[in-house]
């Protein structure tokens, strides 16, 4: 239903309505964050969104680049795993013009200035449309209050395009408006592709669904702009309308390649963590709860009058046919699937239709109002079946389920009253500020009161947060001897994965949704990290003696009494020290003890980890189970070169120094109760300092939340059955060292009914970690796209090894000549080497980089040159 066949204008009697929603908006936000937090949650917002900008902000610093190639995060990987967060967006770009104002200030400004900006853009979409200041002002306070906003302090991503999305619409609306000239001409319109280039460059992941949203609402539009056009005019129009939105997208796509193409192979590279996989049975199921549009944060998290308004809008002719396809979308799971691209089956993929479902709620409202639509009886029953459905079995928060029983009892309140007005043919009062008031407070109320309740469940970062403010740029400068190698921070462990000190910093751990697949693989099945978090996504630092020195972590931040063994203090701040370790691997280095990887696998936990602290695993002439051999881009002078000495590499033996520690069988003896349960029981033998205790054992665990155990500070958690990312962390594994003699174990059990078994310990020294082949490389400062460049001087033939995490991208110089790259001790980037003195030089290259940039500029200097051409048109049909 369009009340309007001409966009009605914005006059300054307008103005008063949009300042009262944008004010409604800033009460909204300023009663939700609690007095000294940000606008952001302490885990997804500030771990991941606040700290992988300020890395970016940082290394721009350090290396001039504002996108590179290569981050030194999670063992060396592309940038552009990285990517997903935006460092392109407005936001981080002009943080970089203010070094000395804290990422948090600019990162929550700008998510506010786009909740603001979307529920504004809104109500002046909507009264160009047609409909009245109070229809537009109810559906822009819907906006406010829809639970996907919770988003906007988490991530953020599923929400910021949305702005971008809804200029969209009103540029669709510009193009496709009634005009009296029939001719429309096939060419690019730069509003509509500017706003879809933002929507890719806030939220590629989302796009999808802002493209398919764009195709519902041109075809909404294109019955009332094809009455305007002659019948035998109306078939080529329409080609024409398509095909022009065809080519926007094509440009917008074509601009935003320097991202998508890079992002895109970096993806394609590694695994996707989404937990377990999808069933057909799923994928071809339907949504009963409709959390879809109702109420969730992961959905467009609307209220019950809005699917009520989208029952109504599918009786109407005019409307019937978007309100059904966007119904369909909300309930059958498989266009989830579909919309996800195939990942999982979860509706927070719907939120782009956001918008549209707004504007179906303003036809409803607005005819309801004039006495165009009738109310429904029978569709509001229909309304109370996903409502019934969410409070049995998903809403747990008890003010949440209030609300949601009262707005369901306020629904039938409307829906009774409507159609009792209407029997007695009674006329509303619309133009009356006393009932425009009382349906206000009506209609909104509980939006409002659900998006407090909603949000109140955040724990937001506060301002006054120091867990990683310890230690500055200049301590690094005036303790750590060589602050290239890798410095992790082994507290709070979740918040400073992707915390850096210094933008060319290297690190061990990182926090992405892009993240090298086999890296993962080696951290958390083979060296056995323990999981601090619901989820394997996050490569987190934590104490693991073998995973320090495989991965050169020399320097660390901890705790005062968190020391490790092996690491010695530099520097003590208020209980937190700075730590080094001498005695870790080189970031590269060269070997010669060799272990084929064959071998290798045959080999179970614990003798996996000291063997490969001692040996290098590499694939050896006659093992055939390294698939990862990089060799196609190289010539043949690469593979002549590196022949020569592959027939004289062995294997060399080695024997585990791992022994069996017996403990109690009572020794994880705990009660189930409600509250968590913290012991402390005595070892059977006393443990010398620099001894690392090994221990393992399987849990048992089916409950919804997650469950956790804590021995000496080191975590391990099993996300429950809620868990969206459950981590499978059915086998929880300790590595406990010390400087001082171990007689004793703090525990901490958390609460639930769980059960341990299959218990295992065992002990070995820390000298035992010391590879006997390492051979020295002398290195020399690094240029461009170079991550190593010195020499070495090999004593018989081996191997150069880097713990820089494998994938395609890199290029290796051995004395000037190209060679191929293998994967090399299971996860990292290394290459043969023959006996005697040579140049190294390795390089990265984001695949796709080039390319992606040349084609988006190549797309940005077309669009220029036709908006350039079109300008001298229009100024030499003006002379003449």
């Amino acid at each position: 239903m369009i009340f309007s066949n001409k966009p009605q204008k914005f006059t300054w009697r307008n103005l008063f309505p949009l300042l009262l929603l944008l004010a409604a908006g800033g009460i909204l936000i300023w009663q939700l964050v609690p007095a000294g937090s940000w606008f952001g949650s302490e885990t997804d917002w500030y771990s991941q969104h606040v700290a992988i900008a300020d890395y970016m902000r940082e290394n721009f610093y350090a290396t001039g680049k504002l996108f590179p190639d290569f981050t030194g995060l999670g063992g060396g990987t592309n940038f552009f795993s990285l990517s997903y967060y935006g460092f392109m967006r407005p936001d981080v770009l002009v943080s970089y013009l203010f070094p000395g104002i804290a990422m948090e200030y600019f990162i929550q400004g700008y998510a506010i200035l786009e909740i603001l900006l979307g529920a504004g853009l809104l109500y002046y979409w909507l009264h160009r449309k047609g409909f009245s200041d109070f229809t537009g002002f109810v559906c822009g306070f819907f906006y406010l209050c829809a639970n996907c906003f919770f988003q906007a302090h988490r991530q953020i991503m599923f929400v910021n395009y949305l702005p971008f999305l809804l200029l969209a619409f009103l540029m669709l609306d510009r193009i496709l408006e009634p005009k009296e000239q029939t001719d429309y001409k096939l060419r690019p319109h730069i509003g509509l592709i500017w706003a879809l280039f933002f929507c890719i460059l806030h939220s590629f992941y989302f796009f999808p669904s802002c493209f398919v949203a764009c195709i519902l609402y041109i075809c909404h539009l294109l019955p009332d702009y094809l009455k305007q056009i002659p019948a035998e005019a109306r078939k080529k129009t329409k080609h024409k309308i398509w095909w022009n939105y065809i080519v926007d997208v094509s440009f917008a796509t074509a601009m935003n390649l320097f991202l998508l193409l890079p992002t895109g192979l970096a993806i394609l590279g590694n695994k996707k963590d989404t937990g377990a996989g999808e069933s057909l049975f799923k994928i071809l199921g339907v949504n009963p709860t409709l959390d879809s549009i109702l109420y969730s944060p992961y959905g467009c998290g609307l209220t019950l009058f809005c699917l009520y308004a989208l029952f109504l809008c599918i009786r109407e002719k005019r409307t019937r046919k978007l309100a059904i396809s966007i119904f369909c979308l909300l309930f059958f799971d498989v266009f989830y699937w579909i919309l996800n691209v195939t990942l999982y089956v979860r509706p927070k993929c719907l939120i782009p239709f956001l918008p549209l479902i707004l504007y179906l709620v303003a036809q409803a409202l607005e005819g309801l109002r004039l006495g165009k639509i009738r109310h429904s009886l029978p569709l509001a029953l229909l309304c109370a079946v996903p409502v019934i459905v969410q409070l049995v079995f998903l809403l747990r928060n008890v003010q949440v389920r209030t609300l949601v029983k009262t707005d369901l009892v306020l629904l039938f309140v409307l829906v009774i009253t409507g159609i009792f007005v209407e029997k007695k043919q009674i006329a509303l009062p619309v133009n009356s500020w006393i009932f425009n008031l009382f349906s206000l407070i009506f209609l909104l109320a509980v939006p409002f009161q659900l998006y407090l309740a909603k949000g109140q469940e955040e724990h937001y970062a506060t301002v006054s947060d120091e867990s990683r403010d310890y230690f500055s740029k200049e301590d690094l400068e005036a303790y750590c001897e060589d602050p290239q190698t890798r410095f992790d921070v082994v507290e709070h462990p979740s918040n400073n994965t992707n915390y850096v000190i210094t933008g060319d910093q290297n690190k061990s751990t990182i926090y992405s949704s892009i993240s090298n697949s086999h890296y993962n693989t080696l951290l958390y099945d083979i060296l056995h990290m323990p999981i601090s978090i619901r989820n394997r996504v996050a490569m987190t630092a934590d104490l693991n003696p073998f995973q320090e020195y495989l991965m050169g972590v020399r320097y660390i931040q901890t705790k005062s009494d968190k020391v490790p063994a092996g690491y010695t203090v530099l520097q003590k701040k208020e209980g937190h020290v700075l730590a080094e370790n001498q005695n870790v691997l080189p970031l590269a280095y060269g070997s010669t003890a060799l272990i084929s990887e064959e071998d290798f696998d045959q080999l179970s936990y614990p003798q996996t980890l000291d063997t490969l602290a001692n040996r290098t695993i590499v694939e050896i002439p006659g093992d055939s189970t390294n698939e990862n051999t990089s060799s196609a881009s190289a010539g043949n002078d690469v593979s002549e070169f590196q022949n020569e000495g592959e027939n004289s590499l062995s294997a060399l033996p080695y024997a585990s120094q791992m022994e069996e520690y017996a403990l109690p069988e009572d020794f994880f003896d705990h009660e189930d109760s409600s509250k968590d349960e913290t012991v402390s029981r005595k070892l059977p033998e006393t443990l010398s300092a620099s001894t690392i205790l090994l221990l393992s054992f399987d849990v048992e665990y089916d409950g919804e939340r997650d469950m956790s155990i804590i021995i000496n500070g080191i975590r391990n958690r099993l996300s429950g059955s809620e868990a969206p990312y459950p981590n499978n962390n059915n086998t929880f594994y300790y590595m406990i060292s010390g400087n001082e003699d171990l007689d004793s174990l703090d525990i901490t059990f958390s609460r639930g009914h769980y059960e341990i078994k299959n218990v295992k310990a065992y002990t070995i020294p820390l000298s035992a970690l010391s590879h006997p082949g390492v051979v020295e490389f002398q290195e020399n400062a690094v240029s461009g796209n170079e991550i190593v460049n010195g020499s070495i001087d090999m004593p018989e033939d081996g191997y150069f090894v880097t713990s820089y995490t494998f994938s395609k991208g890199y290029t290796a110089y051995v004395d000037g000549k190209e060679v191929a790259t293998e994967r090399v001790n299971k996860a990292f980037v290394g290459f043969p080497l023959q006996k005697g003195a040579h140049e190294i030089r390795i390089e990265f290259h984001a695949p796709g980089k080039s390319i992606g940039l040349l084609l988006s500029l190549a797309a940005a200097v077309v669009l220029i040159l036709y908006c350039l051409v079109q300008i001298a048109r229009q100024r030499y049909a003006k002379s003449n």
